[in-house]
Order: structure tokens, then C-alpha cells, then sequence
């Protein structure tokens, strides 16, 4: 399972550190302009990661949970949450698998974001996490999902790129195989040569919209990127789905 390995690295934090904070707080300020929901709230962060959605979320007055299965991420989450200014944060960190959670009817907004899907070989697997996802939100509850547009992907696949992460050389090779993004990472120090990959399900816009209307959401409103541009199949990179559960 490649997700173990490849989100149990520190390099994983590393080659993503352009998505910080401040990326993190323009998700969250397009998702209060976009959503009637008031501080004090209950929110659901699905595949959270290290935390950074989670601790802006709580910044601003929601009352927390996120979970991720990687252990070492949930780690970072936990130290994040310990050294904020803030004291009094609402916001509680677990372990737990996507495809295996009903938090029963308890959230008011749920997210998952920045690509924390289509981790899984089949579309059983994959979906039952928008399931799970509906399970946990109360009736008029939303969710928000952000994903890469897999039109302008397809299209605007990028088949090698190098970078250095100080002293480190990263090759990334990517390549699209049976509807599934392939990225094959080899990082470089010296002699030492370690790779990773990253495997993701594709899924266009009429699949995911059809997948949330089975499980009782109605799409509202579609964006291309952070900012609230709107979603264009041909050039957003992204797809960025709010769905309310009805």
C-alpha cells in the first residue's frame, strides 16, 4: 500500500511544503464565504494530514475532529495543535481508516481536501468514503471536496520534474495508466537512492457528482481553485465541490 509508506516519510512534508498555512486559511476563507455556517460548530476534517485545515478550522471557532490513518502525520497534527498561540483550541486528532468510519448523524460540515482521495484500487473502496462521509453529517449538513480535475490532468500531465530539497535531488515521474495517475518518486542523497509512488483513481466531474447524488447530497456549487474561481472542465486544475446532505 503505497499511502503507508509514502505518508509515513518526513519527505512527504517536505516536497508538499508550498501547501501551508497560508494556502490552508484561502480553502477555509472560500468555504466561509460560500457556506452559512456559524463558529462553535461541529467540523469533520477526512484524511487530514498533518493538521493544517484542521488547526485553521479550529482557529476560527469550530469545535474539530480530524483523522488520517498515517500515524506520523497525526503526530505532526498533534504537535501543531501543542504549539499554537491559541489555548483553548477545540480540536481532537485520531487514527482511523476513510474507508471505515459512521460518526452517526454528528457534524455540521465535513471536508476533505487537497487530493485525500482516490487512494484505493476500485470504485467500491474509493466511494465508500463519500458514504461514510454522508453517514456522519447531520441532515443539511455540507460537504466540501477538493480534488484534481482529472480533464485538465489528462491533458496537462507533466512527465518528469526535478527539484532539490537541500541537499536532496527529487525526480518525480508521472505517467496515467487504466483511468489511475501514477507518480514515481526516486530521491537522491549522495549514493543513497529511495523511491516512492503515489497512485491515484481519476475521476471526472459527472462520476463524482453522480457518486454524491447516490449518497443523498446535492452538489451546490463548483469551483476551480482556492479563490473561488469558477470551474472550467478544460482549465482549473482543480475541482472543488461543495454538496449539501439532503
Amino acid at each position: 500500500m503505497w499511502y503507508k509508506k509514502w505518508f509515513s516519510d518526513r519527505l512527504y512534508l517536505d516536497l508538499y511544503s508550498h501547501r501551508n498555512t497560508e494556502e490552508a486559511g484561502h480553502m477555509i476563507d472560500l468555504i466561509q464565504r460560500n457556506i452559512d455556517i456559524r463558529t462553535g460548530l461541529k467540523v469533520l476534517d477526512v484524511a487530514c494530514g498533518a493538521g493544517r485545515h484542521s488547526m485553521q478550522l479550529a482557529k476560527r471557532g469550530f469545535q474539530v475532529t480530524g483523522f488520517d490513518l498515517s500515524e506520523f502525520l497525526i503526530s505532526e497534527a498533534k504537535k501543531s495543535r501543542k504549539e499554537a498561540k491559541e489555548n483553548n483550541l477545540k480540536i481532537n486528532f485520531l487514527i482511523k481508516d476513510m474507508r471505515n468510519f459512521n460518526f452517526k448523524n454528528s457534524f455540521d460540515l465535513a471536508v476533505n481536501i487537497f487530493t485525500s482521495f482516490g487512494y484505493f484500487d476500485n470504485d467500491e473502496e474509493n466511494f465508500r468514503v463519500i458514504k461514510n462521509i454522508s453517514s456522519s453529517l447531520k441532515k443539511g449538513g455540507y460537504f466540501v471536496f477538493d480534488f484534481i480535475n482529472s480533464a485538465y490532468i489528462k491533458k496537462n500531465i507533466v512527465p518528469l520534474s526535478k527539484n532539490k530539497i537541500g541537499g536532496i535531488s527529487v525526480i518525480q515521474k508521472r505517467k496515467i495508466e487504466y483511468g489511475f495517475i501514477i507518480k514515481n518518486i526516486e530521491v537522491y542523497k549522495g549514493r543513497n537512492v529511495r523511491r516512492f509512488k503515489e497512485i491515484l483513481k481519476l475521476y471526472s466531474k459527472k462520476e463524482l457528482i453522480n457518486c454524491f447524488e447516490k449518497f443523498n447530497f446535492k452538489v451546490k456549487m463548483l469551483f476551480g481553485d482556492y479563490y473561488g474561481s469558477k470551474f472550467s472542465e478544460k482549465n482549473s486544475k482543480r475541482i472543488i465541490i461543495i454538496a449539501q446532505k439532503i
